[in-house]
């Protein structure tokens, strides 16, 4: 079973409104909106934000959502890894194989 802090509220603070443009922010749930809410306030949060992600999930959380989502740039997943003191190779998505790469190498040209 996986441990997890209580929230200290169902709904979102306001203050974090701000980075929740296209979704309807009253519909978010703290709980069930987990890994959107926490992907998106790792790569575009403030302050606050960071707050409120450390308040309201556990480091369990927080690093299975960096290492598992893929809207998390480069650049915020390695502030993150340096954050929680892991190794930033282990917070790279696993990507999809498409027609052109078998996802063993990311540097395969599709084009020869």
């Amino acid at each position: 079973m996986v441990s997890r802090k209580r929230p200290a509220s169902e709904q979102l603070p306001h203050d974090i409104r701000i980075f929740f443009w296209d979704v309807d922010f009253d519909r978010l749930s703290v709980v069930e909106s987990a890994h959107f809410i926490i992907s998106r306030l790792m790569e575009h949060g403030d302050e606050n934000a960071f707050r409120f992600l450390l308040k309201n999930y556990d480091r369990d959380e927080l690093v299975r959502v960096l290492r598992n989502s893929r809207s998390i740039s480069k650049r915020s997943r390695i502030f993150w890894s340096l954050f929680f003191e892991i190794d930033k190779g282990s917070c790279t998505p696993r990507r999809y194989p498409t027609a052109y790469t078998d996802c063993s190498s990311a540097s395969i040209d599709p084009w020869n």
